[in-house]
């Protein structure tokens, strides 16, 4: 395990300066260690939007589990209003080709900036210490269902978690009534594919019994 003191020299840059910076390292993987020392003092909230937009870059089967993991345990941290970060040292080591980075961040960096602009600290009653723990739970729970493979279920709840971090972070209650919306959305959306799984096995069991009865 590892418990982790970044620097707070990051503090000084914007979010999509920093996230920009990280591509342009020696090294051609991008280790999540190389993350947090980055975002320095910043705190929880951005790490787990770097780690979300990380996550929702398209990966082989099983490959977004591996920062759905470290997104849980910065959102646990978050509802428990830690405010050190703590990551097992596997979870640290953890990369990606720096080349596939810098591609992805290419093509997401306009429009973080553009909203970067938008966000103010504004709505206080929405980003104090008891949002922020239900934004943490809520974010634990996202963070799995983006991991399962459900058909197009990893974009619903990235969204929600993006505007939360953001919203933490800015300390921007606009971005948090935002994620409460893709929070919403992802809910409705899971019960109507548990609904439609219900129906097919429904209806295939109907037929089965229809055909040996």
């Amino acid at each position: 395990m590892s418990l982790i003191h970044p620097s707070p020299a990051a503090s000084h840059r914007t979010f999509s300066e920093v996230l920009e910076s990280l591509g342009q390292g020696d090294d051609p993987k991008l280790t999540l260690d190389e993350v947090v020392e980055a975002f320095g003092d910043r705190g929880l909230g951005a790490l787990i939007l770097v780690l979300t937009l990380m996550a929702l870059l398209p990966w082989p089967p099983g490959g977004k589990a591996v920062f759905a993991v470290p997104i849980i345990l910065l959102a646990f941290e978050l509802a428990i209003q830690r405010n050190e970060v703590w990551l097992p040292r596997w979870a640290l080591k953890a990369s990606l080709s720096r080349v596939a980075y810098r591609r992805a961040v290419s093509r997401v960096l306009k429009p973080i900036r553009y909203v970067e602009n938008l966000t103010r600290p504004r709505l206080p009653m929405l980003t104090g210490p008891g949002p922020e723990i239900l934004m943490g739970s809520a974010c634990v729970l996202l963070a799995a269902v983006m991991a399962l493979p459900v058909p197009f279920g990893d974009m619903l709840p990235g969204l929600a978690m993006l505007f939360f971090a953001l919203g933490v972070m800015q300390k921007d209650g606009v971005s948090v009534l935002i994620g409460a919306f893709w929070t919403a959305a992802t809910a409705a959306y899971l019960f109507l594919i548990w609904k439609t799984v219900v129906e097919i096995v429904q209806a295939v069991a109907g037929w089965v019994a229809h055909l040996f009865g």
